[in-house]
């Protein structure tokens, strides 16, 4: 059974977006007007530059807006001083691209560091909770590889199961299925409407999912909520159904050849 909920998580209201790579601020999407609701799963697509890693990286409070008001979990992070930020964002798991893993620590390490930072916990209350969710990502024959002793294709899920093991309520993650072949792709899409659903490994509780892709084709049957950036502009277009019926030539672009035929 799908989760639905009226509670936000995550309002944007009238927010200029950053670009997170420039040494002075620079607005790559403007007045963004975006609700995300507790348990819903968003695919959020945009061309190439179009801005989606800088919409995320600031719908995770990594980034602060340049205008309007960002509320997470019904707090307005533009007037949050720092440490009170890092606790809102220990509820958000972000994935990033690359994984952006440690290359001088072992995959299970690369779990455990942020754990050992945050929390006070006993080496073994660390070790198992690394261990469980290396194991429900599969990746437990991993746990004591190097990343550059594993497939690069690899590093972004290792970075999905750090974010596991902070028992976020989010997951965001920037384009999860660019580096992968066609069953680690299959894997991504199932997983991610597992977390959705609610995992019985994590006892069955829904989670809120957020995807920025550039092809919304693996995601029309699995996502429930979509949008799209277009000259710095965010979109809402509403479900399956108003996503297959829209004309927007960009939404086109990211569907074909789903519905070439038509």
């Amino acid at each position: 059974m799908e989760a639905t909920s009226t509670e936000p998580v995550i309002d944007l209201l009238h927010v200029d977006v950053p670009r997170v790579d420039m040494a002075v601020p620079t607005r790559i999407i403007e007045d963004v007007c975006w609700t995300i609701k507790r348990g819903e799963f968003w695919a959020v697509g945009a061309m190439p530059g179009g801005g989606k890693t800088d919409l995320l990286s600031m719908v995770a409070g990594l980034q602060r807006p340049l205008n309007g008001t960002e509320l997470i979990f019904g707090k307005d992070i533009t007037q949050m001083r720092e440490d009170e930020l890092i606790e809102i964002r220990l509820k958000i798991g972000m994935v990033f691209g690359a994984g952006r893993l440690f290359a001088n620590l072992t995959v299970a390490e690369n779990l455990a560091l942020p754990l050992a930072y945050h929390f006070n916990w006993s080496i073994a209350e660390r070790n198992e909770r690394v261990a469980k969710a290396l194991e429900i990502t599969e990746l437990e024959q991993f746990a004591n590889k190097r990343p550059s002793q594993i497939l690069k294709s690899l590093h972004q899920r290792v970075g999905l199961a750090r974010a596991l093991a902070l028992n976020p309520e989010i997951i965001l993650l920037d384009n999860p299925l660019l580096m992968s072949d066609p069953r680690q792709s299959r894997w991504w899409v199932d997983f991610l409407c597992e977390l959705s659903a609610g995992h019985e490994a994590l006892g069955r509780k829904p989670l809120t999912v957020v995807v920025v892709i550039g092809d919304f084709r693996p995601w029309h049957d699995t996502a429930r909520q979509f949008a799209y950036v277009k000259d710095k502009k965010f979109h809402a277009i509403g479900g399956r159904e108003e996503l297959s019926k829209s004309s927007d030539p960009t939404v086109r672009e990211l569907l074909r050849p789903a519905f070439d035929d038509e």
